[in-house]
């Protein structure tokens, strides 16, 4: 009986520095753009939730795997350049304040606990401040000397390159007119 106590104990005691050592620090981004054009014309490409291929270079196709486009709940696959597909599932979606938010489901991630959102703003004489923000921990949160590529460079220099190349390719879509069909 008194064996079993002091274990406890020792694991009671232990359990802090245990979920200390466990647990990587959670990381944000933040990328913003002005486009000249309505709020209006920027949702109508930025707010397709299955249309990211239309807009972010390094997503060659997306589809929708489960609910409909622009629901909360839904799904869509995405397949970078590089071959790799990441499933990510829509968890907020609000056309009349035009922002949306989602997360990583499963598949080649770069990052664990991810959580990005998507959202308008009006500027002022057609135009729109695009916000595009992100928070997330590294692949390996679990451990303190992570493996190359599960560190927290690797998530922070691709999303810190992949956003700006989105809102740029996104803003020359948008104020060219351009059909996306």
């Amino acid at each position: 009986m008194r064996g079993w106590i002091g274990a406890a104990l020792l694991a009671l005691a232990m359990a802090p520095q245990l979920a200390w050592a466990a647990d990587a620090k959670e990381m944000q981004i933040r990328h913003t753009i002005v486009i000249d054009a309505t709020p209006e014309q920027v949702w109508a490409v930025a707010g397709d939730f299955v249309g990211l291929d239309r807009w972010l270079p390094p997503i060659v196709a997306s589809r929708l795997v489960l609910g409909r486009n622009g629901e909360v709940g839904a799904i869509r696959e995405i397949t970078r350049a590089s071959g790799t597909k990441a499933t990510e599932k829509l968890i907020d979606y609000d056309p009349v304040n035009m922002s949306m938010a989602y997360t990583y489901v499963d598949g080649t991630l770069i990052s664990s606990d991810y959580f990005a959102t998507l959202s308008l703003q009006p500027e002022g004489n057609s135009r729109t401040l695009v916000v595009w923000t992100a928070r997330f921990k590294r692949l390996a949160y679990w451990t303190d000397n992570p493996p190359p590529g599960q560190d927290d460079e690797t998530p922070l220099k691709a999303l810190n390159t992949v956003y700006p190349l989105g809102l740029q390719t996104l803003k020359r879509i948008v104020e060219s007119g351009r059909s996306l069909d």
